[in-house]
């Protein structure tokens, strides 16, 4: 096992559509508290291959408010090694590397907007889990925007005309299939969302998908902090990492780590990432890929600098914000604070 995972048996395996299925996993009593996780949330995976020992991470398409066990949708992807190896190979009783529960897609606390989902073919599933989380916790009226290619590739269609049924005055559910509406544009956007402005955004799906909705809605006057998009990158394999070596670095005498509301100073060995510092001293700071794609180790920079060797997950306006990615940074001045989301 590497560092930070766990072995967790698939007890339910879902055909969803003829290029995706749902891996449903039994986890023990002794790692509940591990794996519980928010809607929106996602599972990184160790998998073995050909030699290697790769990492992807998948959306978990379950809420924790009703579904008594994790469950992650897996669609093929051409020359995936591991989605198709998840898609072909996998079956009930197999024990697989998992990581804990991470990701910042995420509902907050206030619940005061209307709620827009945009899904894009497999990127519903993070969408599922924040749609069935909001219609059991809350009273927000949601409308949820589905774009596939046809309608044979739409997952998870039964258990959404049963919301649909359950739910008439809460939910609307809009499907836009290539095949017939061709792709999604900026015009249709901002149809969509007309009489719903001011609202929170949740989108998921491919890149093309995300940009075109997220490029409307600011072009609408949404406020960029109200909306939420989830990119999901393959890391390259570990024995194709380079590592960044940087001259004139001052050793960082005092780094200060603001975690769970709780001040803490400790020290930074040379060359050592943040992670790794935090890891040296006792503190459980959140982290999975630990390669810089998956997000999970985000914090902020509060004091000092920091530098980080690979980002393939946070926006410029992130990195210009403060954030950092403490598994890939490092400390290059004498005194460092951090602070971790609550």
């Amino acid at each position: 096992m590497s560092m930070g995972s766990y072995r967790l048996q698939v007890c339910a395996v879902i055909d969803e559509t003829a290029d995706a299925r749902s891996l449903v996993f039994e986890v023990p009593e002794h790692l509940r508290a591990r794996f519980h996780y928010k809607a929106g949330q996602f599972l990184g995976f160790r998998v073995p291959c050909a030699g290697k020992l790769l990492t992807r991470c998948y959306s978990m398409a379950s809420s924790p408010l009703c579904d008594p066990r994790p469950k992650v949708t897996i669609k093929r992807v051409e020359g995936g090694r591991v989605s198709n190896w998840m898609n072909q190979q996998v079956q009930v009783g197999d024990w697989l590397e998992v990581l804990p529960p991470a990701g910042h897609f995420c509902l907050g606390d206030d619940s005061a907007w209307p709620l827009v989902l945009f899904g894009g073919g497999s990127g519903i599933t993070p969408v599922m889990s924040i749609l069935k989380s909001t219609l059991l916790g809350s009273e927000r009226p949601i409308k949820l925007v589905y774009a596939n290619r046809d309608e044979a590739s739409v997952i998870f269609r039964d258990e959404l005309r049963q919301l649909a049924r359950d739910y008439p005055e809460r939910l609307e559910i809009v499907h836009v299939l290539d095949s017939v509406q061709g792709f999604l544009g900026d015009a249709q956007v901002r149809q969509l969302v007309r009489g719903l402005e001011g609202g929170e955004y949740f989108i998921c799906g491919p890149a093309p998908f995300m940009d075109t909705v997220e490029r409307a809605l600011l072009a609408l006057g949404e406020a960029a902090e109200r909306i939420h998009v989830e990119r999901f990158v393959s890391p390259p394999d570990p024995d194709e990492v380079v590592e960044q070596v940087f001259e004139g670095e001052v050793a960082c005498e005092s780094l200060l780590v603001e975690l769970d509301g709780q001040q803490h100073e400790i020290t930074c060995q040379p060359g050592e990432t943040l992670l790794q510092s935090c890891r040296s001293a006792g503190l459980d700071v959140p982290s999975s890929c630990e390669e810089g794609f998956c997000g999970a180790c985000m914090c902020t920079v509060q004091e000092g600098e920091t530098r980080l060797a690979r980002n393939d997950v946070l926006s410029a306006a992130e990195l210009a914000a403060g954030w950092t990615l403490a598994c890939q940074s490092r400390p290059i001045g004498p005194r460092v604070r951090l602070r971790f989301p609550d």
